[in-house]
């Protein structure tokens, strides 16, 4: 994952020209049946001066295999569940030897630990802090959360994306040879790029910030951004990630993560006219899977390229 090392990341723009005034993606249809064991989905969407029709089946039990939307980060939730899981250290240890004292704050959780012998009281408060990093560690596995601390010099706590992707990507083999069904040639990579980015880019665009359509989180999981038809940027470019890597498992696939935005880089030979970033001596191609904007491969909104001159980014690979 990102900003845990340095790394230096030259950026190359390539034949910028002022924007047009961009197209959108309209999706046109969108139907889910349960059909015996499976989960049927069909989407119809026009791109450009093309309508697509995407039709697939995925096993329901492999579908609901796939790992759920997150709940929305509580900081208590989260002080509370190390809290209980420390106590149950704290009251494994004989008070004989040490009295402990735990105490919850504004910063997190303190410890207070007091024996006739300073080694042993040591050893206690040792074993209160590994009990209390693991887990902050389990919580935040468990929910698919991950701690970053960014090159830009911003830390906190965010989706494990990554995690999202590799836990979602067999699951959409069937997509993939949807996708591939659509091309004119089907070992085209660039094609099955492009079919892939419009039918993400024209499903409904919702920040999922309102607790009515969602559950306050701001990001939906593959599985349900499928089922429910909508999802922000970094939701999409989630399941965008996990349709390329069941594409193509070898494929360096790169969140880039902007002040209130994301999209892709792909590893992959560029055109002469598409955006590429450079990270550690390989050229990675831009794509915006968000949408409504029909964005083509290598092409980013100017909102992007503004972030992206001024280094206000950072890389982290959906590869686990």
């Amino acid at each position: 994952m990102l900003s845990r090392t340095p790394f230096i990341i030259s950026l190359f723009f390539i034949a910028i020209t002022t924007a047009s005034v961009p197209t959108y993606a309209q999706q046109t249809k969108f139907n889910k049946a349960n059909r015996g064991l499976n989960t049927e989905f069909t989407y119809t969407w026009k791109h450009q001066d093309a309508e697509y029709t995407l039709s697939f089946a995925i096993e329901t039990t492999t579908l609901y295999a796939m790992p759920p939307s997150p709940p929305a980060y509580s900081p208590k939730i989260f002080q509370d569940n190390v809290y209980m899981k420390v106590m149950e250290t704290a009251k494994n240890i004989d008070p004989k030897t040490a009295k402990i004292k735990v105490s919850k704050n504004h910063s997190g959780l303190s410890f207070n630990v007091s024996s006739r012998e300073p080694e042993q009281a040591q050893k206690v408060l040792d074993k209160l802090k590994l009990s209390h990093d693991k887990a902050q560690d389990d919580y935040w596995a468990d929910n698919y959360f991950v701690k970053y601390n960014s090159a830009t010099g911003t830390s906190g706590i965010r989706h494990d994306h990554a995690k999202y992707t590799t836990n979602s990507s067999s699951s959409l083999i069937s997509v993939v040879e949807a996708i591939k069904e659509l091309q004119t040639n089907p070992l085209n990579s660039r094609e099955f790029i492009t079919i892939a980015l419009g039918w993400i880019q024209s499903i409904p665009y919702n920040r999922l910030e309102d607790r009515l359509s969602s559950n306050g989180a701001g990001f939906v999981s593959p599985r349900d951004l499928l089922l429910q038809n909508q999802g922000d940027c970094d939701s999409k470019s989630t399941l965008m990630a996990a349709l390329l890597k069941a594409y193509n498992a070898r494929l360096d696939v790169q969140m880039v993560y902007l002040p209130e935005h994301a999209l892709l880089a792909i590893d992959m030979r560029s055109n002469n006219d598409e955006m590429t970033l450079r990270h550690q001596g390989k050229d990675f191609v831009l794509l915006e899977p968000t949408g409504p904007a029909q964005l083509s491969l290598g092409k980013v909104a100017e909102s992007t390229i503004f972030s992206l001159q001024n280094r206000r980014f950072d890389l982290a690979s959906m590869s686990r």
